[in-house]
Formats: structure tokens, sequence, C-alpha cells
């Protein structure tokens, strides 16, 4: 007896047609001809039938010899049609009648209705719940392309790790092989990416290759290819880095998903921005520090978090921008001290609506840095590696924050780490490398690094091309780089003494830096204490 849900054979075929003719459905020719023959049948009643061998010597004009577990092709090809039909459901045939699909482990398809929405039924998530959730993906699971027989469940477990990685970046909401694609789900939960691709295994290597599609547009926006040795720690080892890389090209601050969503955000109407956009344009200020972005930035997040105050990520972005107009402000002030408590404040709510946030812990750790808590700075960052060691944003802030206080054996590594794995990071963060090889007399590798750094309205970089050419004897750069600084803060001189024990600078390292600067003709005198406001100790909960 048919279900309910069962399409008539007409309908079946007519949905064949539809989908074979669409340009959103990305086969090969023979691809077509496998999905025509598996349906066609079925529809017959032969779908015991239909096995590797038939498919091979009918479709794929394998000979009679063809021994399907020797020539893996059937198999493979049938986990591309399996994607490809995914790829287009999610797309241009969202609306479509009938469903197509190929169960995994199966060459046998199904075909259901594709009931629409009634009318009056129950509407989707209201619009500031999708905010909160921030950007939605969904990993259905990757295919085993060649034989993986010797290897199995590996293929799912590398899902799986993708899938946990993943969801520590808690701005994503992550859906997995349980979530159905091809049922109405996903256009329910409003599903911004699908993420696939294939996995390969030998007793040498393990390899991926991944996809990211926008199933708005159908757009592959972004691929790769990870592949790792297996070495002594064996096949789980290299399953675990390239799961790990996969997930930092994607979500972390300036990984694909960034990239991707970016280019949406328009800056001129702050009040009126999502929650996510928000987001996004402070990640775009955060590059460099734009000051002409800064109270952009602050307007947008302060309304997003107006119109919904259990916003973790917004708290937790803001507490960010109040420290950045402590730090960045000139000559600490009593003024800046309300920038520092606002940013303990919000910093402290973000963990309380998300304390399994990285960000919201990452948040914290800056505003203790530059409320002279250097112990419970560290302590936070740390919290926030465990909670996710893919966000390199995080282990670049552990390794400048060991750089200033010339902790150089903790604080390079972790540099290092962090460029290679997202050599995409914020250029600031080269102040570390540049302090290092100047601590060490290497003032041209100093210099080299310091010319990286593009920070807007930002002195540091400017100070350590002066310090390092002056060194050098490069008179004319250390006398543009000296100018720089005092276009951004004409009093720097004044006050640069205190500035450097404010940040936390190792103090043999800071007055190397102040004689240099005055050497390159910006006077470094103490600045008067009268200007400084008194650091804001904060109480630690």
């Amino acid at each position: 007896m048919k279900g309910i849900d069962t399409p008539e054979p007409t309908a079946v075929r007519d949905q064949l047609e539809r989908i074979v003719a669409s340009a959103d459905f990305e086969a090969s020719n023979r691809n077509r001809r496998f999905l025509e023959y598996i349906v066609e049948e079925t529809l017959a009643g032969r779908q015991d039938l239909i096995k590797a061998y038939a498919i091979a010597t009918c479709v794929f004009g394998r000979g009679a010899d063809f021994d399907p577990q020797v020539d893996s092709i059937v198999r493979i090809e049938a986990g591309r049609l399996r994607r490809t039909l995914e790829r287009y459901y999610l797309t241009s045939g969202r609306d479509d009648p009938v469903v197509i699909s190929i169960p995994k482990g199966s060459y046998v398809p199904e075909f259901v209705r594709n009931v629409p929405r009634a009318a009056g039924s129950a509407p989707a998530a209201p619009a500031a719940t999708r905010e909160r959730r921030g950007v939605s993906i969904l990993v259905p699971g990757f295919e085993e392309e060649g034989d993986q027989s010797l290897y199995p469940n590996l293929t799912r477990g590398f899902t799986r790790h993708v899938i946990a990685g993943l969801t520590r970046f808690t701005e994503l909401s992550v859906f997995g092989p349980g979530t159905s694609a091809l049922q109405g789900e996903t256009a329910e939960r409003d599903i911004d990416y699908l993420l696939t691709g294939g996995t390969t295994i030998s007793p040498l290597q393990f390899g991926a290759e991944v996809l990211l599609v926008e199933v708005r547009t159908g757009r592959c926006l972004w691929g790769d290819v990870f592949e790792r040795a297996v070495e002594t720690g064996g096949l789980a080892e290299a399953l675990t880095e390239v799961a790990g890389a996969v997930v930092r090209a994607l979500a972390q601050p300036y990984g694909a998903i960034f990239v991707a969503r970016s280019r949406e955000v328009d800056p001129a109407n702050a009040g009126a921005l999502s929650s996510s956009a928000s987001v996004l344009l402070f990640r775009r200020y955060a590059r460099t520090f734009d000051r002409s972005l800064q109270e952009t930035v602050r307007r947008a997040l302060e309304a997003a978090i107006q119109r919904d105050p259990e916003d973790a990520e917004a708290c937790g972005c803001l507490s960010q921008v109040h420290t950045d107009m402590l730090r960045f402000g000139g000559a600490p002030t009593p003024a800046g001290a309300d920038h520092g408590r606002q940013a303990l404040d919000l910093a402290r709510r973000a963990i309380d609506l998300a304390p399994n946030s990285s960000r919201s812990h990452h948040a914290l750790s800056r505003a203790y840095w530059f409320a002279g808590d250097v112990a419970g700075s560290f302590e936070e960052l740390q919290i926030a590696r465990a909670l996710n060691p893919n966000d390199t944003a995080i282990l670049a802030d552990l390794g400048q924050q060991h750089a200033v206080m010339a902790q150089w054996d903790e604080a390079i590594p972790l540099l290092e780490t962090a460029y290679a794995r997202n050599p995409g990071l914020p250029s600031s963060y080269r102040i570390g490398f540049a302090l290092f090889h100047f601590a060490h007399g290497r003032f041209a590798e100093a210099l080299a690094e310091a010319r990286k750094i593009d920070v807007s309205g930002v002195v540091y970089g400017a100070v350590m091309v002066a310090a390092s050419a002056i060194r050098l004897g490069l008179d004319a750069e250390a006398g543009r780089a000296v100018h720089a600084v005092t276009e951004i803060d004409p009093d720097y001189g004044r006050h640069a003494a205190l500035d450097l024990a404010w940040r936390n600078v190792d103090s043999t390292l800071a007055a190397a830096v102040l004689e240099a600067l005055g050497d390159a003709g910006l006077p470094a005198g103490p600045g008067s204490a009268a200007t400084r406001a008194v650091p804001l100790r904060p109480v630690r909960r």
C-alpha cells in the first residue's frame, strides 16, 4: 500500500525531468544517466536489481568482468550524485512538489511529496531568534572516496570532529547528518551554508576535499583540499589534524565564512544592522582598529543589544570596543576609566549569558589586561583557549601578552603557530615579533616586522619602525615614523613611559624602546602622573 506522501509515477517522472533540465543540478552527463536509470528501474518495480554491477554495465559502460570489490566507481559516483541532489534541493528545488533522494548505503532512490507549509500553520522562528543564532551551517556528512573498507566509520568520525569543532564557535548554529536537508527542515531552519565533500584514506595519508556552498544562491564560495601524512600518531591523529584545519579555515574570525558574510555588511546605517551583521562589522574594524569605524561599530552593537539583551556575542564585542576606546584613547585619563568599567561589565555579562563561549572569556581577558589584572587576563585567555583551541585570535593574543612581558619562550611559539594556522590574522600581532627581534639586537628583522603592521590611527607600529630604523642608522625613515606618531598623538612623547608601563611592557624592554625613540627625535620623558587614570582594579568573581 502506498504511503500518503508517496507521489504517483507520473509526478516522479515530471520531477526527474525537472531536475535533469535544471542549471542548479550540477551533475555530469554520466550521473544524469545514473539518476534516470535508477529512477526508471524503481518505478518499473525492479529495485531489487539495482546493484553496483548492473549500474556499472548498463550506465557506465563497464564490461561483463566488472568486479565492484576491485572497482569502486559506482560507490564514488553515487556519493557525488547524492551530494548534487542535496545541493539542488537546497537551492532551486526547495519548493519542488517531489523530492528524489538516494539514501546512504543504497542505490535505490526514494520518492516523497514535498508538502509546502499550510496556511495558518506555525510560522518560522522570529527574526530576533534567527539573529541570536547568527550563521547556520549544515554538515550532512562527508562521502568516502575510493575503497575505505579497511577503515570503517573513519569518515563518519571525521564528520563528527568537524561538527564538534564548528560548534565551539558559538556564533554558529551547526546541524549535522541527523538534520534532513531534503524534507523541508532545512528551509524552516533557514540554513545559510552547506558544508560538503569527501575523504580519501590510505595507510600513508588521510585527506579531505571540502566545499562551502551558499544555500540561497547555490554558489560554491570556498573549497580546499587538506592532507596529512600518517605518522607516529596513526590515522586518528591525522584525521584530527585535518578536521582542525578545516574548522579553522572556515570559522575563525577571518576565515571563509567571515569573508563571505562581511561583503554584505553596510556600515552606513549602523543602528539598523542585524546582530550578526554588527558582529561582522566589529571583526572588520578589529583587523586594523580603524578609528573612523569605531563609533559606528559601537552604535551598531549597542542597538543590537537593545533589541536583544541576551545577545552574548554582541556584548563581548562591545566590551572589546570599550577596551579599545580606553587603550587607544591617547594618554590614560579619568574619562577612560569609564570605558574600562563598561568593558568589564559587558564581558562579565557575556559570560553570564554564554559561559562556554570562548569569545566571552576573550573579551574579559582584554578588559582585565588594561585594568592592570595581568594574572586574571592570562587566566581568562587560557579558559578561552581550552574552550576553543581552533580560534587563532585567542592564540595570538596569548602570544602577544607574553611578548610584551619579554617572555619569549612562551610568546614566539604561540605567535608562530597562530600565523601558521591563519595567515590572515590582523597585522597588529606582528608587534610581538618586532619586540622580540628588537630586544635581541636584531634591528633589521625588527624593522621588517614593524613595516608589516597596518593599524589605522594607532601609534605602536610607527613606534617600532622609528625605534628599529634609528638603530640601523636609517634617520629619514625613523623621522617619518616619529612624524606619524605625533600625527596620531601629538603628546605621545610626554606620556610614552607611562603608556608602556600601563600596557604591562617589560621595564627593560620599555627602556630600550624609549631610548631609541629619544634618539629618533621623539622626547620620551616621564609623563605627568596627573594625566594618568588610577588603574581600575576589578573585583574578581
